[in-house]
């Protein structure tokens, strides 16, 4: 399902005068939705597969305006500057590194043209798998430690059942540091909240905190 976050990326992909990119389109259910809304979608994902049966399902009205990348952002992810009218990335950026993040938001801020926005969905902290790793969490925020969500090892704050579905690191996200990031690389934040998601299922759920988003706009 399209989540609430990724339904504003495809109404605004559709009246964007340029390309949007879909960073980790996976099967496309993002992109899919951008290119029957009029949109020139550029899908991403780290899995040639994925994007092939990505191909084989656009409709054959809507696939002159696809265009597909494989690689990992923000590495080996190139556009020029101001040749994109938005950016998605929904379940993305809680894979990343604190350096990847950086690196990312600035290839990102330098990509968009502006009025151009950049739609995020991520995971925070606050989802029953990591609630032992809250308390650590608010001591590092307290702290100023600047990527204070960053967990090297998840295994050693979860016994969740669903741990071995989950990558050994995990960058859990919250409000203050993509607000930063926004800051330092000259993006304007017109949406950042936590949330529950439609979709996220019961064993992940927490205090409605569970998913972070934000939408924010080059200047």
């Amino acid at each position: 399902e399209l989540s609430p976050l990724s339904r504003q990326f495809v109404e605004f992909a559709g009246s964007a005068r340029l390309p949007v990119l879909d960073l980790g389109a996976a099967f496309g259910t993002a992109t899919l939705a951008a290119l029957a809304a009029g949109a020139r979608v550029i899908a991403n994902d780290l899995s040639e597969e994925h994007l092939a049966e990505l191909v084989e399902s656009v409709p054959a009205a809507d696939a002159w305006r696809l265009e597909v990348k494989t690689g990992r952002f923000p590495r080996h992810i190139h556009f020029e500057p101001e040749t994109l009218g938005a950016v998605h990335a929904s379940n993305v950026f809680h894979f990343l590194t604190g350096r990847q993040l950086n690196e990312g938001f600035a290839a990102i801020a330098r990509w968009l043209s502006p009025g151009g926005k950049l739609f995020v969905q991520a995971s925070t902290p606050f989802q029953k798998p990591f609630s032992a790793f809250i308390t650590e969490y608010e001591r590092r925020l307290a702290e100023g430690v600047r990527w204070p969500g960053w967990v090297e090892k998840i295994a050693a704050y979860s016994t969740h059942r669903q741990l071995g579905q989950m990558p050994g690191a995990l960058h859990l996200l919250d409000t203050p540091v993509l607000a930063r990031l926004c800051e330092e690389h000259g993006l304007t934040v017109e949406r950042l909240e936590l949330y529950r998601r439609p979709d996220l299922p019961v064993s992940l759920q927490c205090d409605g905190r569970e998913s972070v988003a934000l939408i924010a706009s080059r200047r």
